[in-house]
C-alpha cells in the first residue's frame, strides 16, 4: 500500500491521536541536516536539505502537537531527573551546513523554538566539505550512486580517504552551495545574536572532527575525533560541549566509553524511536527528518504507532 495513504488512514482513524497520547510521556529528538531555499542546489538523494517553507510548516506543526525543549532541559532530565513537559521534542541539526545558520535560524527564532547544532568542526576548521557531500557533488548523477556510497561507507577511514584522493586528485575547490559548511563566525553569531529582534537559543555539541564513523576509527583516531572536536569548540566558540551526535548514528560500547573519557555526558544516535527511561544517556535515539516529511507524514512518523509495529 502507498506509504502516504497509510499515513493518511492513520490520521483519519485516530491512530495518530491514540499513539501520541500513549507516547506523550516520552521524549522525542529530531535530527535535521540542511535547510535550503525552494529546493537544494546540489544533488540530495537522501532528502537531507529541507526547503525553508516546508521547514517552517514542520515547526508550526511541532509547536501545535508537541512542546519544543532545549538541550539543557534534556540534559537536566536525563542526567538529573528534572521534569520535562509532556510531548517534549528536541530539534537538532547535524553536520553544520551553512544554510542552517542562514535559513533555519531565522525561522527558529521567529517561532521561538530552541535547538542544538552538532557541526563537524574539523571540516569547518579546514574549510572542507563532508566526504559524502563531495561524492554527491561529483558523482550524484551516476545511476549507481547509492551502491557506490554504501560501498565507500563499508571501507575503513584510511581506505575511503585513499579512494577519494585517487579518484578526485584535481585541485579541490568547492563552490558556494548547499553543501557548504558553516564558518566559525556563523556559529559564534548564531549563539550570540537574535534574528529580527528575536532571541535564538542554540546550543552547540560535537559531531566528531571529520565526520568519520566512530565505529571505524582505531583507538588513537577515535580519541582524536572526540577530544579534538571538544577542544576546537572551546577555543573557537567558547563552548564546553558535553553532547555528541555520532556521525551516521554509528556507535558501540567502545565508542561510548571513549566519548565519556573525552568529557561527553550525552550521546545521540539515529535509532528512529522515542526515548525510554532505560536508554543510556550516551545512546539517545533520534528520528531523521527531511524534505519528504510534509506535516501529515511527520504526524504519522512521530506518533509512535510504528514503534508498536516494530515491537519497541
Amino acid at each position: 500500500m502507498n506509504r502516504d495513504l497509510v499515513y493518511r488512514i492513520a490520521e483519519l482513524t485516530g491512530l495518530n491521536l491514540l499513539a501520541r497520547a500513549v507516547f506523550s510521556g516520552r521524549l522525542l529528538v529530531l535530527a535535521y541536516h540542511g535547510v535550503c531555499g525552494e529546493g537544494p542546489d546540489v544533488a540530495d538523494p537522501d532528502g537531507l536539505h529541507t526547503p525553508v517553507r516546508l521547514f517552517e510548516r514542520q515547526l508550526e506543526f511541532l509547536k501545535r502537537r508537541y512542546r519544543p525543549v532545549s538541550l539543557k532541559q534534556v540534559r537536566d532530565h536525563v542526567l538529573a531527573g528534572a521534569a520535562l513537559p509532556r510531548a517534549a521534542v528536541l530539534i537538532t541539526f547535524d553536520d553544520g551546513y551553512r544554510n542552517v545558520a542562514r535559513r533555519a535560524a531565522p525561522v527558529l527564532s521567529k517561532l521561538g523554538v530552541p535547538c542544538a547544532w552538532f557541526p563537524a568542526v574539523g571540516l569547518i576548521e579546514a574549510g572542507k566539505w563532508l566526504w559524502t557531500s563531495e561524492l554527491e557533488w561529483r558523482r550524484g548523477a551516476d545511476p549507481d550512486f547509492a551502491r557506490l556510497k554504501n560501498w565507500l561507507k563499508s571501507l575503513t577511514v584510511d581506505e575511503r580517504c585513499e579512494w577519494m584522493e585517487r579518484e578526485f586528485n584535481d585541485a579541490r575547490t568547492y563552490p558556494e552551495c548547499d553543501h557548504t559548511l558553516m564558518s566559525w563566525e556563523d556559529v559564534v553569531e548564531a549563539r550570540s545574536d537574535g534574528h529580527d529582534g528575536h532571541e535564538v537559543l542554540i546550543e552547540i555539541g560535537s559531531h566528531g572532527l571529520n565526520h568519520d564513523p566512530l565505529t571505524g576509527c582505531d583507538g588513537a583516531r577515535l580519541e582524536n575525533e572526540l577530544s579534538c572536536s571538544r577542544r576546537l569548540l572551546r577555543e573557537r566558540v567558547g563552548v564546553e560541549a558535553d553532547a555528541v551526535a555520532y556521525p551516521n548514528g554509528d556507535f558501540s560500547g567502545v565508542v561510548i566509553e571513549a566519548a565519556a573519557r573525552a568529557g561527553y555526558r550525552l550521546g545521540f544516535t539515529t535509532e528512529a524511536r522515542h526515548a525510554r527511561k532505560a536508554d543510556h544517556p550516551m545512546a539517545l535515539p533520534r528520528i531523521l527528518v527531511g524534505r519528504r516529511d510534509t506535516p501529515p507524514v511527520l504526524a504519522a512518523r512521530l506518533a509512535g504507532w510504528r514503534e508498536w509495529l516494530r515491537g519497541c
